[in-house]
């Protein structure tokens, strides 16, 4: 309740377009129910006037049950899972407090005044939380693919795959065609086709996402053999999308490494051709302990990185009360 009160000003228009929905979707329930022949039914004219009556009451508590539920204040270009769930437990709190409320103070409504009602509600109230999000997300696809630098594949459907798929989306000049996973080939991910044929989906593409951490290194290796005989750009965020922490797995550097590699394991040093050989020919796990004469070569990545990720993080946290949630 303090910080919907602090955020007041800033959350007017919500708050504002809460007062219309929760008393338009009841009313619309009555029109629903009694609207014939382009008229409100005459013999049943005090259904409006019990709604009138009850509309005062029932708006300022409803608003005071979104305060509760945390509705207010919250950062909605970023709404998730969380905030659905707050908004289910408001519209169902407030469902309840309109039965009780009308029997107590009014009268007994129609049954479908209640259930087309609380439906009508928790609709308007998602769309005016979620319909933000939503308008952003797809105003930033369009003009991503207007400006596109043509089609991706993404190798990989679990959860680092749909990672990679809105990273792309969002963040990225490139536009997901396609994802490859074999076990989940004819569904789709995020709206994008999954095809088991890698072949096939490597000629249609302008560049590569690998967003498989089952991958190992020789299958890895292909995929850049075959990215490169065709010309298109290759990254691997397996690493960065799965670990948003900002730790690099050593994996990720050998895979990067060019030229030979001295590998000092448990006092033994043994050197290899690549990186990629050393990866398969070291078996278990081991602490890095020491890294010498490292040479690293940037470049400005084709995406941009999750800027300042903790900052607005921890204000939305500090806001709502929410850990950052992606719906």
């Amino acid at each position: 309740m303090k910080n919907f009160w602090k955020n007041i000003p800033k959350d007017l228009w919500i708050v504002l377009l809460d007062i219309i929905a929760v008393n338009a979707a009841y009313f619309l329930a009555l029109l629903l129910r009694f609207y014939v022949n382009f008229e409100f039914r005459p013999s049943v004219n005090y259904y409006l006037t019990d709604w009138l009556h009850f509309t005062p009451f029932y708006t300022v508590i409803s608003i005071i049950v979104f305060a509760i539920f945390k509705l207010y204040g919250g950062m909605w270009r970023y709404a998730g899972l969380n905030d659905m769930n707050r908004i289910i437990g408001a519209s169902l709190t407030t469902a309840v407090i309109q039965v009780i409320g009308t029997l107590v103070f009014v009268r007994r409504m129609p049954i479908t005044y209640y259930v087309i009602g609380a439906i009508l509600q928790f609709l308007f109230i998602s769309l005016i939380r979620f319909g933000y999000r939503i308008l952003l997300v797809e105003k930033k696809k369009i003009a991503n693919k207007k400006n596109s630098a043509g089609p991706a594949l993404v190798i990989g459907g679990g959860e680092t795959g749909r990672k990679a798929v809105l990273h792309l989306e969002e963040n990225t000049a490139y536009w997901p065609a396609y994802v490859v996973d074999a076990k989940s080939a004819g569904k789709t991910l995020n709206g994008v086709p999954v095809v088991a044929d890698l072949d096939k989906a490597l000629s249609e593409v302008k560049a590569v996402f690998i967003a498989d951490s089952r991958l190992d290194a020789e299958q890895r290796a292909a995929i850049k053999q075959k990215s490169e005989e065709l010309g298109l750009e290759l990254q691997d965020y397996t690493g960065y999308l799965s670990n948003l922490g900002g730790r690099v797995p050593l994996s990720a550097l050998l895979e990067l490494a060019e030229g030979k590699v001295r590998i000092t394991i448990d006092g033994v040093e043994k050197e290899y051709a690549s990186g990629l050989e050393a990866l398969r020919e070291i078996n278990g796990r081991y602490d890095i302990t020491n890294v010498t004469n490292l040479q690293v070569e940037l470049r400005k990545p084709l995406a941009a990185p999750y800027i300042e990720y903790d900052t607005w993080a921890k204000q939305h946290k500090e806001e709502t009360g929410e850990d950052v949630s992606f719906f």
